[in-house]
């Protein structure tokens, strides 16, 4: 049936500006380990933070891009996903989850596109979206392509990523989203 990704790498692109953890009791690094944990992803985890301070707990292990404006962010975040799949291309058949956590700008903007090619037979997509996407951004802001999505505290709450329903329904509400 479908692929196992449960032990299979992580690798996170993650606006920590747009995306923060409100607590100082653990790192970063840890918070996201556990979280990802919870829902069985326990293989190597590797993390590429984008934000316009470098939080104080961020942890070891995480390579930090130093980046205030939030275009530029979300520009060389958009730059290190294209790098790393073409230095990922030769391991075709090797699983991996694609975890991005970042805010589109606008409808516009090369995210959506991106997060089309994340998708594969040996990627296991995951995207995170802000928790106001519903109120307010889901008129102007095209939903990406993912095999799950969660809002951000429901995936920091340890909740199910939302059903393929949910998805189709929001899917059907954005502008002019196709994609699958």
């Amino acid at each position: 049936m479908g692929k196992n990704f449960h032990g299979a790498r992580t690798v996170v692109f993650w606006d920590v500006t747009d995306f923060p953890i409100r607590t100082t009791d653990r790192s970063y690094t840890e918070t996201l380990r556990s979280v990802i944990g919870n829902y069985g992803y326990t293989g190597p985890l590797s993390i590429r933070a984008y934000g316009e301070k470098k939080p104080d707990n961020l942890g070891d292990g995480i390579t930090f891009e130093l980046i205030g404006e939030k275009f530029a962010r979300l520009s060389k975040m958009l730059l290190d996903i294209g790098l790393w799949e073409l230095d990922t291309t030769h391991l075709s058949l090797t699983l991996t989850n694609v975890l991005v956590i970042a805010e589109n700008i606008d409808e516009d903007t090369s995210f959506v596109s991106v997060s089309r090619n994340l998708k594969s037979h040996a990627r296991n997509c995951l995207w995170v979206l802000p928790d106001d996407y519903e109120d307010e951004k889901i008129y102007r802001v095209k939903l990406p392509s993912a095999n799950f999505i969660w809002k951000w505290q429901d995936l920091l709450d340890g909740n199910k990523p939302m059903s393929q329903d949910k998805v189709s329904s929001m899917r059907s509400k954005t502008p002019c989203d196709r994609l699958g």
